[in-house]
């Protein structure tokens, strides 16, 4: 692969251009909304990686010195691990799609630099071009005026009625916290297309502006993602995972704002969840790292969005001299924060009472290679297919929850989402 520093130009300019004129195939763009990481914009796919399960993917991506841009879904975590199967999502995509690029565009945003990573020129020079045109001023489907109704896997009382089953269990002994899920769904009344899809995402990164967004086109299919969490990144064989736990609503002034925002903070509940996921990641990252070097840099840091204040920790590991980023995938996989603890309990109770695939939400989106990693969680996302719709929210219930609280929740972090089908 050839490296080329290029002058710098804004990521969201150059993926409207390759929504304006790149048709074929799939694209994948991963985008820091917030400035802070680096994006990527990757087309014209060399290779591609479509399957059920993670030993036939990993068949490949361990021979290969390429670099792989895609996601995998929740599901993937049936190779490794035992928990109940649950039935067919509304959009069924495949467990595994991952592809290796031609052409990757790499903006390093506090740098203002970017770099083009590519095999033929030609393919640089045709995206080059089609940067320097006119912008297209096209009318897009309004997806709000082609909206119909948005339905559910669980009713608000029914979801309600689950927590407090899940209470029961945790007082009895059988896990310490379990993230109940809800999925949201339904159907446009006009089959959605590249433009229209891509206009979504702008909508979204505009609406809530987070570090792991992404807009991924693969086959007739677009995930429109504006994740917070870090899932893991590997970087000269260092580790770094980011889990958030524990929640909080913007307020409608800046003092009810200040003082969510410092509820959060002081909350023991919020605390005592987010110190198990620690704790769980530390054991992940422990069966592939060197005895020692496994950390914390950050507990129960706050971050504050757009429409939700969030609490996460940071935890570091350098991995051992035979641990691969295949090994460190398949260790952590499922992220613990959309889990619970201890995982394997928590994610059958999940199963059991959610009794519908995540798909790829809870998964991971990102890049893989022999060397480096960077996936994000796959929260606040929301996937197009033909006419369908669907995206999902969550929660980590524990022995404290207050059910309507924990209802709330998911209402707070579905707002972005719901604003982008319904308003």
């Amino acid at each position: 692969m050839i490296r080329e520093d290029l002058a710098w130009l804004k990521p969201l300019d150059v993926a409207q251009k390759i929504s304006d004129n790149y048709q074929d195939d799939d694209w994948i763009f991963l985008y820091s909304g917030l400035d802070e990481k680096n994006s990527y914009l990757s087309l014209f796919p060399r290779k591609k990686i479509i399957c059920e399960d993670f030993s036939a993917a990993k068949k490949i991506l361990k021979d290969s010195k390429d670099r792989w841009f895609g996601y995998l879904s929740y599901e993937v975590a049936h190779d490794f691990e035992k928990f109940p199967k649950t039935k067919k999502s509304f959009i069924n995509l495949p467990r595994i799609y991952l592809v290796n690029f031609d052409l990757v565009f790499e903006f390093d945003h506090k740098k203002k630099k970017l770099v083009a990573i590519f095999r033929d020129k030609k393919l640089l020079e045709k995206v080059i071009k089609w940067t320097q045109k006119q912008a297209q001023i096209q009318k897009t489907k309004d997806l709000s005026k082609n909206y119909c109704a948005v339905h559910s896997n669980f009713t608000d009382p029914s979801y309600l009625k689950t927590i407090s089953k899940i209470k029961k269990l945790i007082a009895r002994g059988d896990l310490y916290q379990t993230n109940l899920t809800r999925k949201f769904f339904g159907e446009f009344k006009q089959k959605q297309n590249q433009r229209s899809a891509f206009q979504t995402f702008l909508k979204l990164t505009k609406i809530s502006p987070a570090n792991y967004s992404s807009f991924l086109k693969l086959g007739e299919d677009f995930i429109i993602s504006s994740s917070p969490e870090l899932f893991f990144q590997i970087k000269n064989r260092k580790i770094i995972s980011r889990p958030i736990k524990g929640t909080a609503p913007r307020g409608s002034s800046s003092k009810l704002d200040h003082k969510n925002k410092l509820d959060l903070k002081n909350s023991l509940k919020e605390r005592a969840e987010n110190l198990m996921i620690v704790d769980l990641v530390r054991n992940d990252l422990a069966r592939i790292c060197k005895a020692g070097s496994v950390f914390v840099k950050k507990l129960f840091n706050i971050t504050t969005y757009k429409t939700i204040h969030h609490m996460s920790s940071e935890i570091h590991g350098e991995l051992r001299d035979n641990a691969s980023t295949l090994d460190a995938l398949e260790v952590c996989f499922p992220a613990g924060s959309m889990t619970g603890a201890p995982k394997i309990k928590a994610m059958e109770i999940a199963a059991k009472n959610e009794k519908i695939n995540r798909g790829i939400y809870s998964g991971a989106i990102g890049f893989i290679d022999q060397k480096s990693a960077n996936f994000s969680v796959v929260i606040r996302t929301l996937i197009l297919s033909g006419k369908k719709f669907e995206f999902q929210t969550g929660g980590a219930i524990t022995f404290d929850s207050d059910p309507q609280k924990e209802l709330e929740e998911i209402y707070s972090k579905a707002k972005a989402l719901m604003a982008v089908v319904t308003n």
